[in-house]
């Protein structure tokens, strides 16, 4: 490490230690708070970023984190639990979701990266907001991240596919790719199977992948095996790294219901330093005077727009299940911020040169406007909303 990378990490262990003050003084999300840093710190440092590779690697690593955390949230038993009817309903809104996001983007003429920015969907800010509403325990809440998280494993999905098509077209490689992937997926059913196997003849294993607090932090180090060989399989199947992340989180989740402390571990130093870093980096990729741009601006607002309508309207599919009026209000302002994937596809957008800066710009600044005013919509109808309905 020389100098300047010392100095630039400084900077941002910095940024990344006042940004949740500042952000909560404004009352916007910790991540807004640190791409918007991100970019400040740009005008003065942005030449001298991208010639350092610890400052991006520390940002991958930061994503890997935020995808496995990801796959630790889901709660596969409420999954379970919930009617069938609920789930296929749920799912159908979800394909649907899919399918008007193609058809807006066909509508306007965009490249098919747009019709990725309106279908995705993350659950990464969902979680924190739903907490502090108080309604993260109870039915409403896990309905809407049941819901959320349907929707991100259907965005990775479809984020795969859309990559495979970039890169190999309808071609033979496409093809070959496509078997890679159902390849991916079946050897992680099966070692998620034979690890439920392992576990059900040699319990005491469970305490070496949840115990936390030992001096050597056993269950830390396992779930970075977990994490990093799913990250591995990912890589030698010619996949996304953040996918491998976030299935192996969800096989974890799958297998060990008490997971609790371990979660709280891997997320305190996670969204302590690594997290932060990933999106400070982001913000260091781009050049602040994109924004500065009425057709960036405008763009970034009529993007927020669509992505917000195309779940509107979907959700209407909802009225076939059980779900109170209260609760379908909620869903499609619920599903409408999915700030990580939507930074992932702004910055591979550019980064592959499928879209240009002014194009990459307004996506982030459709993932800045979604993160600002999507949540605090929803926190004010959960706020209004009379406790019998939710």
């Amino acid at each position: 490490m020389n100098k300047v990378e010392a100095l630039l990490l400084l900077f941002i262990c910095a940024g990344a230690f006042l940004m949740p003050f500042l952000s909560r003084r404004l009352h916007i999300p910790s991540a807004v708070g640190e791409i918007l840093f991100g970019l400040l710190l740009g005008i003065f440092l942005r030449d001298a970023f991208h010639k350092m590779g610890i400052i991006k690697f520390l940002g991958e690593l930061g994503f890997i984190l935020l995808m496995y955390l990801a796959g630790l949230e889901i709660n596969f038993e409420k999954i379970k639990i919930t009617p069938r009817k609920e789930l296929y309903l749920f799912t159908v809104m979800i394909l649907l979701t899919v399918v008007l996001s193609v058809s807006a983007a066909v509508y306007f003429g965009q490249p098919p990266i747009y019709a990725l920015v309106y279908l995705t969907t993350a659950v990464g800010l969902l979680f924190p907001v739903l907490k502090e509403s108080g309604i993260l325990d109870s039915d409403t809440g896990q309905r809407l991240l049941i819901i959320g998280s349907i929707g991100e494993v259907v965005s990775l999905i479809s984020l795969t596919v859309f990559i495979l098509y970039y890169r190999y077209g309808f071609s033979k490689e496409s093809f070959i790719h496509l078997g890679q992937l159902a390849g991916f997926v079946t050897a992680a059913y099966i070692i998620y199977r034979v690890f439920r196997l392992v576990i059900w003849w040699f319990p005491g294993l469970v305490r070496s992948f949840l115990r936390t607090g030992d001096p050597v932090e056993s269950g830390l180090r396992a779930n970075f095996v977990n994490m990093f060989f799913f990250v591995a399989l990912a890589a030698f199947a010619d996949m996304e790294l953040i996918v491998g992340a976030f299935l192996g989180g969800m096989a974890f989740a799958l297998v060990f219901k008490e997971r609790e402390a371990i979660r709280e571990k891997i997320g305190g130093m996670a969204y302590g330093f690594l997290i932060p870093v990933f999106f400070i980096e982001v913000g260091l990729r781009f050049d602040i005077r994109a924004f500065l741009d009425i057709h960036v601006l405008l763009m970034g607002v009529v993007i927020t727009f669509i992505i917000f309508v195309v779940r509107l309207l979907t959700s209407l599919v909802l009225f076939l299940s059980r779900l109170s009026l209260m609760e379908i209000v909620l869903v499609p302002v619920s599903t409408a911020f999915p700030l990580t994937l939507l930074v992932a596809i702004a910055t591979f957008g550019l980064e592959q040169g499928i879209i240009a800066e002014p194009q990459a710009a307004s996506i982030l600044l459709a993932a800045i406007l979604t993160a600002l005013i999507y949540p605090v919509l929803l926190k004010k109808i959960i706020k209004g909303a009379a406790p019998p309905a939710l």
